[in-house]
């Protein structure tokens, strides 16, 4: 049964990550990037997730330094999760809300159908399900909006969020596979008409690659971001 909650207002936004999947520095990797994170701890940077503050404590992606980011704002209690896709490194946090963790009951977990069956029937994630730590909650509310976005949808569909306030608006949009596939879906014609139509006043983007021959040797189109 999916719960209907319509009426979240949320009234302050916490940046909790703004690395991809791995963080930073990540597994396997010896470049500078990693290797300078690695010596220096004040580089290093968690995977993306949102803190959603109001008379309930919701997040945005549940990442494996879920612990770390919530101890950024006070470890609150969460009655909220909000997933954009189900790509790893933003659903590897669920399972600390299992038995073997903190046991949370009845956590509201809101995201697309096809989202939801790709979680609910992993062997990993489901008794998650079975024991009561999460129950479906409706995706859309008055106050958070999901857009259907193009990102390798083999398995699951992909959304970003965008969130209306009191003062101001926020687009969230950690991944997406290139702007023309994005802006052709949306039908327009670059981004600032886009955040234009949506009167978004904070756009986080997904800023992956700095260019298409970042990954060594990987293919580059196997891993979709635009750079």
């Amino acid at each position: 049964m999916v719960k209907e909650r319509t009426s979240e207002m949320y009234n302050k936004i916490t940046l909790l990550g703004n690395a991809q999947d791995a963080g930073r520095p990540q597994f396997g990797c010896t470049d500078n990037c990693c290797e300078d994170a690695r010596k220096d701890r004040s580089l290093a940077r968690m995977p993306v997730s949102l803190g959603l503050h109001g008379n309930d404590f919701g997040i945005v992606e549940t990442t494996r330094c879920i612990g770390d980011q919530l101890a950024m704002v006070g470890n609150p209690d969460i009655s909220d999760i909000w997933l954009t896709h189900a790509h790893l490194g933003h659903i590897e946090g669920l399972g600390q809300f299992g038995r073997e963790s903190i046991n949370l009951k009845n956590v509201s977990l809101h995201c697309s159908e096809s989202v939801l069956n790709y979680v609910r029937n992993h062997p990993i994630w489901q008794k998650l399900f079975d024991r009561g730590n999460f129950s479906s909650a409706s995706f859309a509310s008055d106050t958070v909006i999901p857009i259907e976005i193009p990102h390798r949808a083999r398995d699951f569909d992909t959304h970003a969020l965008f969130f209306r306030g009191v003062s101001n608006n926020l687009l969230f949009l950690p991944d997406h596979d290139t702007w023309g596939a994005t802006l052709s879906s949306l039908e327009h014609d670059n981004p600032r008409a886009w955040f234009q139509s949506l009167d978004a006043d904070i756009v986080l983007l997904d800023g992956t690659f700095w260019d298409d021959h970042e990954l060594k040797n990987r293919v580059q189109t196997n891993v979709p971001h635009p750079p």
